[in-house]
Order: C-alpha cells, then structure tokens, then sequence
C-alpha cells in the first residue's frame, strides 16, 4: 500500500516538475521572440542636445537682457551640454524610466532657467523648447512602438 503512495507522490512531483519546466521555457522563449526596442532616452538626449548646438549657433540674432553676458551664456550652454552628455554616459545601461525621466526633468528645469535669466525673451524660447522637445519626445515613442 505505501508503495502505491510513494509511486503517487513520485508521478504528481515528476508531473509538477516538467509543467514547471515547460512554463519557464516557454517565458524565456517569449522574452527572446520580443523585438529588442531601443531606448528613446539616449537619442532624446541627441536631441536636446541638438537645440543647445543650436541656441550657441544663434547667439548673434538672439537678444540676451545684457548684451555682456554673452560669453556667461554660451558658457553655460557648454556646462548644460557637458551635463547632458554625462547624463546620457551614466545611465546608459539604465532601463529605468523613472531615473530617466528624473533627472532630465530636472536638466530640463535647468535650461530652461538659463534660457529665461539670459534671454530676453527666455519664457517665451523656454516654451518652444518644451513644445519641440514634448513632439519629438511622442515622436520617438511612437517610432519605437512600430
């Protein structure tokens, strides 16, 4: 009779086993067949990037509050750059939205205080960075969805 039981017991774990084992399987196979997407956060950095490249480039037609802040500000266009860069540097490997999406908010925050002490018309360049930087930051979602 304790045979039966033990051979019982022996089955229902052999059983329990294998499903286990197919179900593990078939999740690693589903991890493995999911495109590899690309994470939009270093190119969205490229793209800031780009509009402080641009912001220097035009520094002569831009109107500053102080026309000898010049230099101050392309410095500290240069100092936003070099942020972003090691921003982008350190958190490659980083696939945690939230660290993203943290710390550019507050570059973000950052340039657009730069743009708003210098500048002339800073909130207005402040607002059309942010509206440039909300379509490309959709746009760059929607293409690595398709």
């Amino acid at each position: 009779m304790i045979e039966i039981y033990l051979l019982i017991a022996a089955l229902s774990f052999l059983f329990l086993y294998f499903a286990v084992k197919k179900l593990i399987l078939n999740v690693d196979k589903k991890a493995l067949l999911e495109p590899i997407k690309m994470d939009i956060y270093p190119e969205f950095c490229e793209v800031i990037n780009d509009k402080i490249r641009a912001f220097k480039d035009r520094i002569e037609e831009m109107k500053l509050k102080n026309q000898t802040d010049k230099d101050q500000f392309l410095e500290k266009l240069s100092d936003a750059s070099r942020e972003l860069t090691f921003i982008q540097t350190m958190n490659l490997s980083n696939k945690n939205n939230n660290i993203w999406e943290n710390e550019l908010f507050e570059f973000l925050e950052k340039l657009e205080n730069i743009l708003i002490h210098f500048l002339e018309n800073g909130k207005e360049e402040a607002e059309n960075l942010r509206e440039f930087l909300m379509q490309e930051f959709q746009r760059l979602k929607s293409k690595s969805n398709d």
